[in-house]
């Protein structure tokens, strides 16, 4: 006979039930709790992508506006002047939101636009070269150039912390100007003391670069007269269209009397011969070239390159690269477009001129910028930044369409620039480093222009008319670093250009 449950039976069977109930709530809870922070993490982890790819695209809207505003101003390139840019682009605008593009300070004058072609080719300049520009010792410039003989064409201005003896502070100028360059505005002097603007060049990457590279243009847009071949009817024809008949005929006679235009050099040796004054030579120097192919490689841009660069010329002399810093802003436009103005305005004697035959040009077909872009909340604090990205870059002109020839993400380089700073005032980071040390952020640029597959077809100056014949045929001076300075950015205007909104105007 069964046992009917006593009172406290039935309470310890209610009691077990009620504690089951709360376990499996508590799990329940619990687990949906779980799910519910992983929900939350995975809508902002894609969020975060969607913020990521955004901004993205936002750096390759402002490389494009960037890119075109440089390509309508060829012509201007091709007379020997400098392109302008604006400093701030507003790329799109909706509601309280902007697409904001800004050109950060990148050259050692606070340029926002610095032209490759005022630096010396690494792969051209010579021991000597290097030891007159007054950055290095010839020890180092020794090792510069065994490097380039052991390794090959030098294909970044970073390899040279391969070069024993070069460190990273020799290479890019002080580690604090790595956090300066990025600031807003541009104060005086930069954070930690260091080099301020308008000191001249912070280090060789200022001096140096491996993308000196122009098309061998006329003015006219036409592919220059190659000299150095053997006389023909062709060559008759292409100087007789570009001057006159009687041009032709004398240039046929130099030829074929056994004159050999081996290097632009015999070009000033010639005309010097026939007793033209330098205020003849623009004309025909623009027509006539002795290299191969349709571009010229590793040539200076003498109407923006720093003392220390011209320095490095062959022949110049110091006295000599000062009063061409000096005398450059107040050059007209016919001078500044022709290589002879040093001679026209008697800086340079006509017979010394030979040394500089080749080594030189006034335009300047790559550039060097970096770009902030960000998206901002015009209802926020303007100092609050968010989402940005810091991208350099190097525009390359030279080919019919324009190009990035080197595009790197540097947005974390402030940070590890402060880190290596402060690691330095604590004493963690010797104030001397070796060549075996690595750079806060290493340069891993491309190829050189020449070792890349350029576009040889002609280049596209917008103008059909001219389209057409190109594609038929020791210290620095202490007074030199103040008159060197690039024109001042133009007053803040704002003005519409297409979708785009354009801010301030800056130079290279």
């Amino acid at each position: 006979m069964s046992r009917a449950p006593t009172r406290h039976g039935c309470r310890r069977c209610r009691g077990f039930a009620l504690i089951a109930v709360l376990v499996v709530t508590a799990t329940a809870l619990l687990v949906a709790t779980s799910l519910m922070v992983l929900a939350q993490a995975s809508v902002a982890s894609s969020a975060g992508a969607a913020d990521a790819a955004q901004a993205r695209a936002l750096a390759v809207s402002g490389l494009k506006v960037v890119m075109s505003r440089l390509n309508e101003q060829r012509r201007k390139i091709l007379a020997g002047e400098l392109p302008q840019l604006e400093e701030r682009y507003v790329l799109y605008e909706e509601g309280s939101r902007l697409g904001v593009v800004r050109l950060l300070p990148v050259g050692p004058e606070g340029e926002r636009l610095v032209p490759e072609a005022g630096k010396l080719d690494l792969n051209r300049v010579d021991e000597a070269m290097l030891v007159a520009t007054g950055m290095i010792d010839p020890a180092i410039a020794r090792g510069i150039v065994t490097h380039r003989k052991d390794r090959g064409r030098i294909q970044s201005a970073g390899e040279l912390l391969e070069v024993p003896g070069i460190s990273v502070e020799t290479l890019l100028g002080p580690i604090d100007d790595l956090v300066y360059a990025f600031d807003d505005e541009e104060p005086a002097q930069p954070l930690g003391g260091g080099h301020a603007f308008g000191e001249g060049p912070r280090g060789l990457a200022d001096v140096l670069t491996v993308w000196g590279v122009e098309p061998a243009i006329q003015q006219n847009g036409r592919l220059r007269i190659n000299l150095n071949v053997e006389w023909s009817e062709a060559l008759g024809r292409k100087v007789r269209e570009r001057f006159s008949d009687e041009a032709s005929q004398m240039l046929q006679q130099i030829i074929e009397s056994g004159t050999t235009f081996d290097s632009d050099a015999k070009i000033f040796e010639v005309l010097r011969f026939f007793g033209m004054s330098p205020q003849e030579w623009p004309e025909i120097i623009d027509a006539f070239t002795t290299d191969q192919g349709i571009y010229h490689f590793g040539r200076l841009d003498i109407n923006t390159a720093s003392y220390e660069a011209l320095l490095g010329l062959p022949g110049l002399e110091p006295q000599q690269a000062a009063e061409i810093v000096q005398v450059r802003e107040a050059l007209s436009q016919e001078e500044r477009a022709t290589i002879a103005w040093p001679v026209i305005r008697g800086i340079v004697d006509p017979e010394a001129f030979d040394d500089l035959a080749g080594w030189i040009t006034t335009r300047s077909w790559t550039y060097r910028l970096r770009l902030a872009v960000r998206e901002t909340d015009t209802d926020q604090s303007p100092d609050h930044r968010w989402g940005e990205i810091i991208l350099e870059t190097v525009i390359d002109l030279s080919a019919p369409r324009p190009r990035v020839a080197y595009l790197r993400d540097i947005t974390l380089l402030p940070t590890t620039a402060w880190l290596a700073l402060e690691a330095s005032h604590s004493g963690e980071l010797s104030a001397q480093k070796t060549g075996d040390d690595e750079p806060p952020a290493q340069e891993d640029l491309p190829a050189d222009a020449d070792d890349q597959a350029l576009d040889e077809n002609p280049l596209d100056l917008g103008d059909p008319a001219m389209d057409e014949p190109f594609r038929s045929s020791d210290a620095p001076a202490s007074d030199a670093s103040e008159d060197s300075r690039p024109p001042k950015s133009q007053p803040e205007t704002q003005r519409r250009l297409g979708r785009w909104l354009g801010g301030k105007k800056v130079t290279g």
